[in-house]
């Protein structure tokens, strides 16, 4: 006969204990949200804008912020155009975004899609931007380089004046920042290590950094903490990036307060590492995906 062992009062301060999992290896008690299609607290089918994106970790969201869970999730921004920028799902359960680079955008303006976070992710950050350490990550894969050199980020958190001197974090050109060096930066890492621009046709690619504070005059409102995930044109990369932005599936994502979990960046980064190797490499859930290819559409010329 099998017996529970209830010790009522106990505490366990030891963050590298074992936990059981809930939801997602990465889950802790700092998470405050997960973009991933393929959980079953992930899923969803809507793509247009203002559809809700579900927080596959709202469970965890909630009970650090203290509040009901549907305020823990996020939702759809999205200026689609046909001809010039399309968003679909993979085989796999991603989100593509192809965008044209015929020379054409200039007379639509920006067209993207993005996952936005709830105001209560937002405020939290906001509020603790100076005082609290956090952890940004994001997978996705190009399917099509950009042209430009400072390359439409894939996600970010910054002023709307002087974005990359004033800022939490961005990844301009797939990269993330702060970069080594900084007095915010806490580890960061790119795979592969070098910019859209320059990125096979193909490739799959993560993006993380851990932060302790801003760089320069930082943030000026809770709106600028946004987008977590990102394809297309916008913010600050926008005008840019018209007919050079690189196409893009979006995977996953994830933000978690490292105070609030007791957690170091290594530690974060080690499984947020593992579990992208895994769901790319052979057998993995995102491994051998099928999409459009954005030379397949005439409205999406080859670069010249």
């Amino acid at each position: 006969m099998s017996k529970i062992i209830r010790l009522d009062g106990l505490t366990l301060t030891d963050t590298t204990a074992p936990k059981i999992i809930e939801r997602d290896k990465i889950e802790s008690d700092g998470s405050l949200f997960l973009f991933d299609p393929t959980l079953a607290q992930g899923a969803f089918t809507a793509l247009g804008n203002g559809a809700t994106i579900p927080n596959a970790l709202s469970n965890k969201a909630a009970a650090l912020l203290a509040v009901p869970e549907i305020d823990t999730h996020g939702f759809v921004s999205s200026v689609a155009l046909a001809n010039k920028f399309v968003v679909e799902r993979t085989g796999k359960g991603g989100v593509h975004g192809i965008i044209t680079q015929s020379g054409t955008q200039a007379a639509s303006g920006n067209l993207n899609w993005q996952i936005l976070l709830p105001a209560a992710i937002r405020n939290h950050i906001f509020a603790n931007r100076a005082t609290r350490k956090f952890f940004f990550s994001v997978w996705w894969k190009t399917t099509r380089p950009g042209l430009q050199g400072s390359s439409q980020a894939v996600a970010w958190a910054t002023g709307q004046t002087g974005a990359t001197s004033n800022y939490l974090f961005h990844t301009e050109s797939g990269i993330p920042r702060p970069s080594a060096g900084a007095a915010s930066h806490l580890g960061s890492r790119a795979v592969p290590a070098t910019t859209e621009t320059v990125a096979p046709v193909g490739s799959n690619r993560i993006a993380n950094v851990g932060v302790n504070g801003q760089v320069g005059t930082g943030l000026a409102t809770a709106t600028d903490v946004n987008p977590l995930a990102f394809v297309g044109t916008g913010g600050p990369w926008g005008g840019l990036n018209f007919d050079k932005a690189p196409s893009r599936i979006l995977y996953r994502a994830y933000v978690e307060d490292l105070t609030a979990s007791g957690r170091a960046y290594a530690d974060v980064d080690a499984i947020d590492y593992a579990l992208w190797q895994a769901a790319f490499g052979s057998g993995g859930k995102f491994n051998g995906d099928t999409y459009t290819d954005p030379a397949s559409l005439a409205w999406v010329p080859a670069p010249t």
